[in-house]
């Protein structure tokens, strides 16, 4: 998450006033800033604020905003008039302030200029509520999408996709985002190569996915997801009345119906594998609809070399080039010399070596 360092700046004469004012929380207070500017205990800007200090400073995520104390923060009555001003020394006694503000009186003042500092190490001046609130929303929007994002990027796992209505088209096939946005969207003994990005919009967050030529899949599936994160196990994703549940299955046994085949990297060569198509034949033909045909395979890096059949690949030994690769497969029909174009995965992943184990 984004860390955002606010520095609240005192203004206060001497250190005898600020003694005064911290002990006396009934007076009246004659030396105030004039740019002091309520934040209402109803606004969603207080609430924000609230949500923000309740995390402890050593949780193991870091939080989007991070107060540096002490500052003071001035105290306002139903009224609207400054009742109190109250030096704040850390998270716990800020959560108690804001509380007992919420309880008992009309709202907090923060002196601006705020001066923030980004995760970017780049700073700039918050000069009213408004700004503060703008800043705090893209905060909450940043948290948003980075936690959407590491639900969807879980190593080892992959989305089943079961339909909200009455299509079932899509109950068999499966997601597999990746953190680089790119994924693999599995159908029907198919391998789609996908772009996604997760973003929110009028406040709402959505996915959008993309997947690779013009199949029917693609224009089924290509558009601006709205998500709705029920936990970190299950997303639902809508648009207009195409809705769908997708759901986190981690370690599956890779089989035929993913048309993913994985091998252990070699030595010293980092995402690369080597792979032999000829033992993927008899999985590959196994889903094939017509079984008592004689099929033969052959298998290319680009869909134009499939169906021209040029530059055919050595089945018996081939590198990848890309981690994952999408390699397609010409599977013809000897008797009628009909073809069809598939897709499959390949996956050069880290193994533990025989002294890790």
């Amino acid at each position: 998450m984004i860390k955002f360092k606010f520095f609240l700046i005192l203004v206060l004469l001497t250190i005898t006033s600020l003694a005064t004012i911290i002990s006396c929380t009934n007076e009246t207070f004659d030396l105030f800033p004039d740019n002091i500017q309520k934040i209402d205990t109803e606004s969603a800007l207080f609430n924000s604020l609230k949500s923000i200090s309740q995390n402890e400073n050593d949780v193991a995520e870091p939080i989007c905003v991070t107060f540096i104390y002490p500052f003071n923060v001035y105290v306002f009555n139903d009224d609207s008039e400054i009742e109190d001003s109250r030096i704040v020394n850390n998270n716990l006694e800020f959560v108690e302030l804001l509380g007992n503000v919420e309880n008992d009186t009309g709202g907090i003042g923060l002196s601006y200029p705020i001066t923030t500092i980004l995760a970017d190490g780049s700073t700039f001046s918050i000069q009213d509520n408004e700004e503060l609130k703008e800043t705090i929303e893209k905060c909450i929007e940043s948290e948003i999408i980075n936690y959407c994002n590491r639900v969807l990027e879980e190593k080892n796992c992959v989305w089943k996709i079961t339909s909200l209505t009455e299509n079932s088209r899509y109950n068999s096939s499966l997601l597999d985002f990746y953190e680089d946005g790119t994924g693999i969207f599995y159908d029907n003994g198919n391998a789609y190569r996908t772009s996604w990005i997760s973003l929110i919009l009028e406040e709402e967050l959505h996915v959008n996915i993309h997947l690779e030529g013009d199949s029917e899949v693609s224009e089924d599936w290509n558009f601006d997801w709205k998500a709705i994160i029920i936990d970190e196990d299950t997303i639902e994703l809508s648009n207009g009345d195409k809705k769908y549940r997708i759901k986190k299955e981690c370690d599956v046994d890779n089989a035929c119906d993913y048309v993913e085949f994985r091998e252990c990297e070699i030595p010293n060569s980092e995402h690369t594998a080597a792979f032999v198509f000829d033992n993927y034949t008899d999985c590959i033909l196994s889903f094939q609809e017509n079984t008592t045909a004689v099929l033969s395979l052959s298998f290319y890096e680009t869909q134009e070399q499939a169906e021209q059949e040029i530059n055919r690949l050595n089945s018996s030994s081939y590198l990848n080039t890309t981690n994952p690769q999408i390699v397609f497969v010409n599977v013809k029909n000897e008797d009628t010399t009909e073809s069809k174009i598939i897709r499959i995965v390949l996956f050069a992943e880290a193994c533990n070596s025989p002294e890790e184990n």
